[in-house]
C-alpha cells in the first residue's frame, strides 16, 4: 500500500459529525476506570488511595488514571506528600456516568442504543439491590407514574426532570464534603443509585373525544327527531286543533 494511500485511509470519516464523544466511551470502557470516576464525583481521590479501596494494583491504577486525565473527565487538583512519596489527587471534570450534555449530542438512533443499555444497567442495579436484601430503607424511593401529556407537558416534564438530576448532582458534592469534615476520610458512605426516565410510551391513551362526540351526535339525532314529529302534525297541539276543526 502507497503512503499516499495509508495517508488517505488514515483520514477516511474524517468529514462525518461525532455521534458520540469517543473520549468518554474510552474513559468507560473498564470497570475500574468505571468505579476511579465515581470515586472521583464525590471527591478528591487519588491512586493509591484507590489502589486500596478496589484491591487493585497501584501501577494498575495510575494507568487508568492517566487514561482518564487524557479523556478529560477528572482533572488533578493537588499533590501532598505522604510517607516520602508524592500523592496526586483528582477531582471529575463531570457530575454523572453520562453527562446531560453527551446525551443531547448524542443522535436519535445513537441515544435509543445507549438508553437501551442505561436501561438494562438500571434493571441489573435494581436485580442486585433485591438479591442483596435492600429495598427496604426508609431513604428508598421509587415510583411508576403512567401520564398523558401534550406536546407542551412533554416539554416541561423534561425540564422538571433536568431540573431534579442537577439538585440531585449538587446534593453528591454536598455529600461528599460532609463526609470528608466529618471524619477526614469521607465518613461513612452508601452506594446509592438514583435514575430519572421518562420517554413516550408504547401504549396509546384512549381517545375520551370519541365517546363524547358519539353521545352528543345521538343526543342530536333524538333531538332531530322529536322536532321532525311536531312539525308533522300528529305530535303538535296545533296540528291536533286543525285536524279537529276539520272534523267540525
Amino acid at each position: 500500500m502507497s503512503k499516499a494511500h495509508k495517508g488517505n485511509a488514515g483520514n477516511r470519516g474524517a468529514h462525518l459529525p461525532t455521534l458520540v464523544d469517543p473520549r468518554f466511551i474510552k474513559a468507560l470502557d473498564h470497570p475500574v476506570r468505571q468505579h476511579i470516576l465515581l470515586a472521583a464525583v464525590q471527591g478528591e481521590v487519588s491512586p493509591n488511595e484507590l489502589s486500596k479501596a478496589l484491591d487493585e494494583g497501584l501501577s494498575q491504577v495510575s494507568y487508568h488514571f492517566k487514561v482518564l486525565r487524557k479523556c478529560g473527565v477528572i482533572v488533578e487538583t493537588r499533590t501532598e506528600r505522604r510517607r516520602g512519596a508524592l500523592e496526586h489527587y483528582h477531582r471529575a471534570t463531570v457530575k454523572t456516568l453520562f453527562p446531560a450534555k453527551a446525551w443531547r449530542r448524542a443522535r436519535k438512533g445513537m441515544r435509543a442504543m445507549i438508553g437501551a443499555g442505561q436501561a438494562s444497567d438500571l434493571f441489573n442495579d435494581l436485580t442486585a439491590a433485591l438479591n442483596a436484601g435492600k429495598l427496604q430503607g426508609t431513604h428508598d424511593h421509587i415510583t411508576r407514574t403512567a401520564l398523558v401529556l401534550d406536546t407542551e407537558g412533554q416539554r416541561n416534564v423534561k425540564a422538571i426532570a433536568e431540573q431534579a438530576t442537577q439538585e440531585v448532582e449538587e446534593e453528591q458534592c454536598a455529600s461528599a464534603e460532609r463526609m470528608e469534615e466529618a471524619t477526614g476520610n469521607r465518613g461513612k458512605a452508601a452506594g446509592y443509585t438514583f435514575a430519572l426516565v421518562g420517554f413516550e410510551a408504547a401504549w396509546e391513551p384512549a381517545d375520551l373525544s370519541a365517546p363524547v362526540a358519539q353521545v352528543e351526535g345521538t343526543a342530536s339525532a333524538s333531538a332531530n327527531g322529536a322536532r321532525g314529529a311536531g312539525r308533522s302534525g300528529g305530535g303538535s297541539r296545533r296540528g291536533r286543533r286543525n285536524a279537529g276543526a276539520a272534523r267540525k
